[in-house]
């Protein structure tokens, strides 16, 4: 079977990580504070009274880092064998780890903390200045990649399982998702007959599929973006320029800040990294909790809107994917265009309170 690529292993995206930075630029600023042109301006937005289940669909997520603590749902591992190093699915959500089978590729340390890194993003509880776009929401881990990689079967059996729909040899998922982050890309350039009916069945559900549009440096949409009902995300720098490793399609519908190198601007978003919480080895080579500005790629930028569309939900449980395209307008503001691609109109996420809330 076909396997899909994790986006932050791509590339550019192998820059250097940075000590953490006084504040997320990407969510805003104080009202006393200078916003980065491309902040999505989510801080200080209430959360609704409404819970939002919100899974991700990735790495796995290390579940004692302090920034996730009192966000994580029972999860599930749906890689199945051989890419599994355990051996089969199981309840155990956790990634692989650094020695296991298959983890001597290059990649591997990014994949280990990647679905850690993007669940930050959505729901970091402030710990160590990880701050989510909705702190409140309940995160699903649904491991899909490993340092073996991954297969087709296993990611349409993980959204399905997040969805709350059965799989075959897998208890039901007592918590069915709202919303399906994929920070994965690297499929067909068109989109799977299979793919494309359970994603209209999920969006039919109500269900919000969001993915990365992927770090193809301007190419088309690749699964599992390209599906029809797919919410793709493109990557904006912190001054509101598309990133050079984004794909650039006109499907896109919304940009999102991804990181990238380093600005020269002189001001806080100059670093053009974001915050997430993550792993890396101390001086005994001991693997640690930390939070770093190193958050680089459509990978990141895919989270953002993921917690975006929770904090909406949340004071608006009703919504649907239909409604979210047809209101969509409202919460965004140009994006830089670029020439490569005439018939794009790129624009970026810029939450409201006001329009937020009923």
């Amino acid at each position: 079977m076909r396997t899909l690529a994790v986006l932050s292993l791509a590339g550019v995206l192998a820059l250097p990580a940075l000590g953490a930075s006084a504040s997320p630029w990407h969510l805003g600023a104080s009202p006393a504070a200078q916003a980065a042109p491309a902040a999505i301006n989510s801080l200080g937005i209430d959360a609704g009274p409404h819970p939002v289940v919100v899974a991700v669909l990735d790495s796995g997520v290390l579940a004692d880092h302090p920034s996730l603590k009192g966000r994580l749902l029972p999860g599930y591992d749906m890689l199945s064998a051989p890419a599994n190093t355990r051996g089969a699915r199981s309840d155990n959500y956790a990634p692989d780890p650094l020695d296991s089978r298959c983890a001597q590729s290059s990649n591997s340390r990014a994949i280990r903390t990647h679905g850690t890194e993007v669940a930050s993003l959505i729901a970091g509880n402030g710990a160590n200045n990880v701050l989510g776009v909705h702190p409140q929401a309940m995160l699903l881990p649904v491991r899909v990649i490993g340092a073996c990689g991954m297969t087709r079967r296993d990611l349409l059996d993980a959204m399905r399982w997040a969805a709350g729909l059965p799989v075959e040899g897998v208890a039901l998922n007592p918590h069915p998702a709202q919303i399906i982050n994929l920070s994965l890309a690297g499929g067909s350039a068109n989109c799977s007959p299979s793919l494309q009916a359970l994603v209209n069945q999920l969006t039919a559900k109500g269900i919000f599929v969001v993915a990365a549009a992927g770090n193809n440096f301007q190419k088309p949409l690749q699964e599992p973006a390209n599906c029809q009902g797919v919410l793709a995300v493109g990557a904006i720098d912190a001054e509101n320029r598309i990133e050079v490793y984004s794909a650039l399609d006109p499907r896109t519908p919304i940009y999102a800040p991804g990181g990238g190198k380093s600005l020269q601007s002189g001001l806080p978003w100059g670093i053009n990294k974001l915050r997430v919480a993550t792993y890396d080895l101390d001086f005994f080579g001991r693997e640690r909790a930390n939070a770093l500005d190193r958050g680089v790629g459509t990978s990141f930028a895919a989270p953002l809107v993921s917690g975006f569309i929770a904090l909406w939900l949340s004071h608006q449980p009703h919504k649907k994917p239909a409604d979210l395209m047809s209101e969509l307008p409202q919460f965004l503001r140009p994006v830089e265009p670029i020439d490569k691609c005439v018939d794009c109109q790129p624009r970026g996420l810029a939450a409201s309170a006001d329009r937020l809330k009923p």
